[in-house]
């Protein structure tokens, strides 16, 4: 298992389980480093002033932040440290609330909150099973690498998650951008029906296995090749040119009669089972109040 990012304890009521902070997802990216073609070395990157055009040594380097009027405030060390959260070691459960209720934006970085030792699992468990059958999400704070997150914690199966969660001032508001769609673009009913007809046909079971990078599996199998000494030749630029987004259809209710149409005929093709019965369009009254929320 890898290194833990943070240790310290869970805190529910009087009830305190030491645990430790694992990331629950892995970077799969393909990395790669600059180097010089000539000779196979590292480029390195320094630190140099814009105005001495010479190396600056760290022990020089300050902080500074730009004011509106191009002027700038520095902050040594010591300021910094003023304004540093109080380093904590417990995450503090604050309130409990259902998961509907969070917004999937405000959600950030997942981890794996695993008890430290076995004296903490009884706790542990005790507290996994508790939330498991309440149904109900934890919201805390805790601080790591000095700063101050607020999080979410829940039961996945036999272990707790912890996800960082973004501030409601670091959300842009839907609302305000809705506000600038012209009324003319709520849709009508018969158009909402074939679009939610062509929903239903797409509709799957979510296999998160199914999904994977196929950017990422070619490059690897490029970067083999070329291991091998293998010469790789670009595509034509003819087929590297980005192809250009299909405008709008004029006839939209055509486009989606249209859409419908092939979608149908591909899953009847692939032997799938016969199409599902298109939902009922949006009642009227709802598209109203849609409306309404536009127009603000």
């Amino acid at each position: 298992m890898t290194r833990p990012l943070w240790s310290g304890s869970l805190s529910f009521g009087l009830v305190n389980v030491p645990v430790v902070l694992h990331s629950a997802v892995r970077d799969r990216g393909v990395h790669f480093s600059q180097l010089h073609e000539p000779d196979g070395s590292p480029i390195q990157t320094r630190r140099v002033c814009a105005l001495e055009g010479r190396e600056v040594p760290y022990s020089e380097i300050a902080k500074g932040y730009e004011m509106e009027d191009g002027s700038w405030v520095l902050l040594s060390e010591e300021d910094l440290a003023a304004a540093a959260p109080r380093k904590s070691h417990t995450i503090d459960i604050e309130a409990f609330i259902e998961e509907r209720e969070i917004d999937p934006i405000y959600l950030d970085r997942p981890y794996l909150l695993i008890p430290e030792n076995e004296s903490a699992a009884r706790a542990y468990a005790l507290l996994v099973e508790a939330m498991g059958d309440s149904g109900r999400v934890a919201l805390g704070r805790f601080v790591m690498r000095a700063k101050e997150h607020l999080v979410s914690i829940r039961p996945r199966g036999e272990l707790l998650t912890l996800t960082t969660m973004r501030f409601h001032d670091e959300v842009r508001s839907s609302v305000d951008v809705a506000a600038e769609i012209e009324a003319e673009a709520v849709p009508g009913g018969e158009q909402v029906e074939n679009a939610m007809a062509i929903i239903a046909e797409l509709e799957v079971p979510f296999e998160p296995a199914a999904y994977r990078d196929e950017h990422r599996a070619h490059l690897q199998r490029l970067i083999k090749r070329k291991q091998k000494g293998q010469k790789i030749s670009a595509p034509a630029a003819a087929t590297m040119s980005e192809p250009k987004p299909t405008p709008t259809a004029p006839d939209l209710m055509g486009a989606l009669e249209q859409s419908l149409a092939r979608i149908r005929g591909e899953n009847s093709g692939a032997g799938k089972k016969k199409a599902k019965k298109a939902p009922a369009a949006q009642p009227a009254s709802r598209r109203s109040r849609a409306n309404t929320k536009r127009s603000r």
